[in-house]
C-alpha cells in the first residue's frame, strides 16, 4: 500500500507543475473570415486535466446580394462524353461513394466544418477550390462513365469569395451548368452549408425576412416535420442552440417546390427543395463551424441526406467513463487549498452501493469501468453488501456487486512504470490480475491502464523525479520493459491520454500501434476538469477557480464559477465528445465517488448531466461498451483508414441496387447504407464492416435513404 500512496501523493504536484508550461499547449484558433466581434483566446489545456474551451472563431461575413440567376442549360441525359461500352454499362446509374466539397479558396470557413464531420465518419471525399480549379466533365465523371461522387457539398450556395473590397464568383455559368447537369443526370443530391435568400445562381425558393448576427446568446432553432425526417437521429422536439453565427431569416416563396426543415418559430432557417429540372437540394441559412454544438448536431445529417446514407465509415454515440484507483487511497483537496495526503480519502462500502444505484438510474445499460489496485484487497472478506459500511467493508461489498461494474487492471500497487524493470512490471500486472480474479473481478487480460499513464514516454527529464514538469518524449520514450511484460501477459490495449500529442491517434476513434511493440495499441482517454482529489462541490469549485478563475493559474473566466456553472460547462464539453461520435472514455477517480449528500457524487453529477443533455437532442440510444470491445473497435478503425489511404473504391449501382467494394490492399472497411454479413443498425442507419481481400471485389445490397 505504501508504494501506491506515495505515487498518488506525488500526482498533484506533478499535475500542478505541469500547468506552468500549459501555455505551449493552447490550441491555435483557425483563420477567420469577415468582420465580427473579438473573441477570447482559447483557454489552456493542462496535462492531466481537461480543456476549458475549444478555439472559437469569428462567424464568416454575410454573403453579398446578387440578382438574377444562372440560366440552366437543357442538356441531354449524358453529362459527359462516353464510349458505347460505357453507355452500355449504365452511364448514369453508377456513382462512387465519395463526396465532393465545392469551396471557394483556402480561407473558406466551410471546408474545415465539412471535413471535420467527414473525417470523423471515415468518409471518402475530395475538396475542389473553384477560385483556382475549374469544374469540367472530367472533374465529375470517370473515363468509364461512372460518376465520381454521390454527394455535392457546397460551402455556400453562391460560391462567392472576398478579394479585397470585391466579391468574386468561384464558378462561372458554364461550370454551374456542368455541376447541375451531373447532379441531374446521375441522381446526385446537393447540400449547401450556408445559404441566403434570392435567386442567384439559382432559386432555393427563399425570400428575405431579415438577417442578423448571433453571438453567445443562442438563437433557438426547431425542426419542422420535414426536418425531423432528414435529421431523424435527433428528437423531433429538439431545440438546437445556434451561437456565433450569421443568420438569414427567410420565408418560402408561394407555389415553389420547397419545404422548410428548420425554423426559429417564425422564420425559415433551412429548406429542402427541388429545382425545376428535378435536382434535390438541402440548405441551411445560418453559419456553422467545427467547434460548435450546432455543427455536431446538424452537419452529419446534411452529409447523410446528400449521400442517401451511403458512405464509407459510420457515426454512433458513446458515453464511456473510467473510475481509477479502486481499493487505493486518494489525496484529498480542501476548499482552503490545502491537501491531505495521509490518510487522504478512501472509498466506503456505502459509496459503492450508492454508485451502483446511481449507475442504474442513468439507464440504457450504462456501466462504469473501474480501474483497480489490488494491494489493499482483503483476502478474508465475505461477499455481503454493506449499504452503510465504511472502507473496511469495501472488499466484501465489491465482491457482492462485482458483476454490476466492469473492471480494469491498474497494477497491484500503483507504481509509476517509467523506469521499472521487467520482473517488477510483470509482477505488478499479473499479481493485480490474479488479485482481482480471486474476488470475482473479471478484468480482461487484453487491457492495461498504467498508473498515471506511465511508461508511455511522458515523464520529467529525470524519470525518477516526480515533482518536475513532465515532458512528452513520444512513444519512442516508452519503457521497453513495460512493453515486453505487457506483451508477454497478453495485453493488447494500453490507455493513453489525449493531453499528450504523442498519444493522440492520427484518425478519429482509432488507436496508435505502438512503434516499439506492434502487438500493443495505445487508446487515449479524455481527462476532465473534475479534479482527481476532490470529493464535494465546494472542493471542486475551489480547485477549478484556482486554475481558471480571474485570479487563477490560467485565468479564463471573468468571474469565479459556481459548481452549477462548472458542471454545466464541463458536461457540455463531454456532450460535444459524445455528439461527435467519440468512443473514448472519460477518466475520473475514486475521490469523485464520494456521497456528498442525498446520494449525489461528482462523477454521477457529470454523467447524469451529460446523459440528460444528450437525451434532450437525440432519439438514438447512448451506447456504452466494455474496454475490450472499445479497443477492438479502434483496431477496425485503423484498418478502415488504412483502406482509405490505399484507395478503396465503393460504387453504387442504382439500377442493380448494389454497392461493389474493392481495394488494392487487404483489410476491413466500414460501409454505411449497405446490408451484408455482420451488418448492425443504429436508429435508422445500417453499417456493414466488409473484410476485403486485395484485388477482389465484394458486392453487397444497397439500402439508400429516401
Amino acid at each position: 500500500m505504501a508504494a501506491a500512496r506515495i505515487t498518488t501523493h506525488r500526482r498533484v504536484a506533478r499535475a500542478l507543475v505541469a500547468g506552468i508550461c500549459a501555455g505551449a499547449l493552447v490550441a491555435a484558433a483557425p483563420a477567420t473570415a469577415g468582420p465580427g466581434p473579438v473573441r477570447p483566446k482559447a483557454a489552456p489545456h493542462v496535462p492531466g486535466f481537461g480543456q476549458v474551451a475549444p478555439p472559437r472563431v469569428v462567424p464568416p461575413a454575410p454573403l453579398p446580394h446578387r440578382t438574377g440567376k444562372v440560366a440552366v442549360a437543357r442538356q441531354g441525359r449524358a453529362a459527359a462524353p462516353a464510349t458505347a461500352a460505357a453507355a452500355a454499362a449504365g452511364l448514369n446509374d453508377r456513382v462512387a461513394l465519395r463526396a465532393l466539397i465545392v469551396a471557394t479558396n483556402q480561407d473558406d470557413f466551410g471546408v474545415p466544418t465539412l471535413k471535420t464531420t467527414l473525417d470523423r465518419l471515415g468518409a471518402a471525399y475530395d475538396v475542389l477550390y473553384d477560385a483556382t480549379t475549374p469544374i469540367t466533365t472530367d472533374t465529375l465523371v470517370r473515363p468509364d462513365g461512372t460518376g465520381k461522387y454521390n454527394a455535392i457539398l457546397l460551402t455556400n450556395s453562391m460560391q462567392v469569395y472576398a478579394d479585397g473590397g470585391a466579391y468574386l464568383n468561384g464558378l462561372d455559368p458554364s461550370e454551374w451548368n456542368i455541376l447541375w447537369a451531373y447532379e441531374r443526370n446521375f441522381g446526385v443530391r446537393q447540400a449547401a452549408l450556408y445559404t441566403s435568400y434570392g435567386s442567384w445562381p439559382e432559386d432555393y425558393c427563399l425570400r428575405s425576412a431579415g438577417e442578423t448576427a448571433v453571438g453567445d446568446t443562442p438563437l433557438n432553432v426547431s425542426l419542422t416535420p420535414a426536418g425531423a425526417g432528414v435529421f431523424d437521429y435527433l428528437k423531433a422536439s429538439a431545440t438546437i442552440p445556434v451561437v456565433q453565427s450569421y443568420v438569414y431569416r427567410t420565408s418560402i416563396a408561394p407555389g415553389c417546390a420547397a419545404e422548410p426543415i428548420a425554423t426559429d418559430g417564425t422564420n425559415v432557417l433551412g429548406v429542402r427543395t427541388t429545382s425545376t429540372d428535378g435536382r434535390e437540394r438541402l440548405a441551411l441559412t445560418f453559419t456553422l463551424n467545427q467547434y460548435l454544438l450546432q455543427s455536431d448536431l446538424l452537419v452529419y445529417g446534411m452529409v447523410r441526406w446528400a449521400t442517401k446514407g451511403m458512405f464509407l465509415g459510420e457515426q454512433r454515440h458513446y458515453l464511456n467513463v473510467d473510475i481509477d484507483d479502486w481499493f487505493n487511497s486518494a489525496d484529498h483537496y480542501y476548499p482552503d487549498g490545502h491537501v491531505e495526503y495521509d490518510p487522504g480519502f478512501r472509498v466506503s462500502a456505502h459509496e459503492m452501493v450508492n454508485l451502483d444505484q446511481r449507475q442504474d438510474a442513468i439507464g440504457n445499460g450504462f456501466t462504469f469501468n473501474i480501474a483497480f489496485n489490488g494491494a489493499d484487497i482483503d483476502p478474508f472478506a465475505g461477499n455481503q453488501c454493506s449499504p452503510d459500511g465504511g472502507p473496511n467493508e469495501l472488499t466484501a461489498t465489491t465482491k457482492c456487486l462485482a458483476s454490476q461494474f466492469r473492471w480494469l487492471n491498474h497494477t497491484l500497487n500503483h507504481p509509476e512504470l517509467n523506469n521499472t524493470d521487467y520482473a517488477t512490471t510483470y509482477a505488478e500486472i499479473l499479481n493485480n490480475r490474479n488479485a482481482g480474479n480471486a474476488i470475482g473481478l473479471a478484468n480482461p487480460d487484453d487491457v492495461l491502464k498504467t498508473p498515471e499513464y506511465s511508461g508511455l514516454g511522458v515523464y520529467t527529464t529525470n524519470p525518477n523525479d516526480d515533482t518536475g514538469v513532465p515532458v512528452d518524449h513520444g512513444l519512442a520514450g516508452s519503457n521497453p520493459q513495460l512493453l515486453r511484460a505487457a506483451k508477454d501477459l497478453g495485453v493488447k490495449y494500453l490507455h493513453g491520454n489525449f493531453s499528450f500529442a504523442s498519444q493522440v491517434p492520427a484518425h478519429f476513434n482509432a488507436s496508435i500501434v505502438h512503434p516499439m511493440e506492434p502487438s500493443l495499441s495505445v487508446v487515449p482517454d479524455w481527462p476532465t476538469n473534475i479534479a482527481y482529489f476532490v470529493t464535494t462541490p465546494e472542493e471542486e469549485t475551489a480547485f477549478y477557480n484556482s486554475f481558471y478563475g480571474p485570479n487563477g493559474k490560467f485565468p479564463y473566466w471573468p468571474t469565479n464559477r459556481t459548481y452549477e456553472q462548472i458542471l454545466d460547462y464541463e458536461a457540455g464539453v463531454g456532450l460535444q465528445h459524445v455528439a461527435a461520435g467519440g468512443i473514448n472514455t472519460h477518466t475520473f477517480h475514486i475521490a469523485n465517488v464520494h456521497d456528498y449528500g442525498s446520494g449525489r457524487t461528482l462523477v454521477t453529477d457529470w454523467v447524469e448531466t451529460v446523459a440528460a443533455k444528450y437525451a434532450a437532442f437525440y432519439s438514438v440510444p447512448l451506447l456504452n461498451v466494455d474496454w475490450s470491445s472499445l479497443g477492438a473497435y479502434t483496431s477496425v478503425r485503423n484498418q478502415h483508414f488504412a483502406q482509405l489511404a490505399a484507395g478503396v473504391d465503393a460504387v453504387y449501382d442504382r439500377s442493380a441496387g448494389t454497392v461493389t467494394v474493392s481495394s488494392p490492399a487487404a483489410g476491413t472497411v466500414q460501409v454505411s447504407g449497405v446490408q451484408g454479413a455482420g451488418s448492425t443498425t443504429y436508429g435508422t442507419d445500417v453499417t456493414t464492416p466488409l473484410p476485403l481481400t486485395a484485388g477482389t471485389a465484394v458486392t453487397v445490397t444497397a439500402v439508400p435513404r429516401a
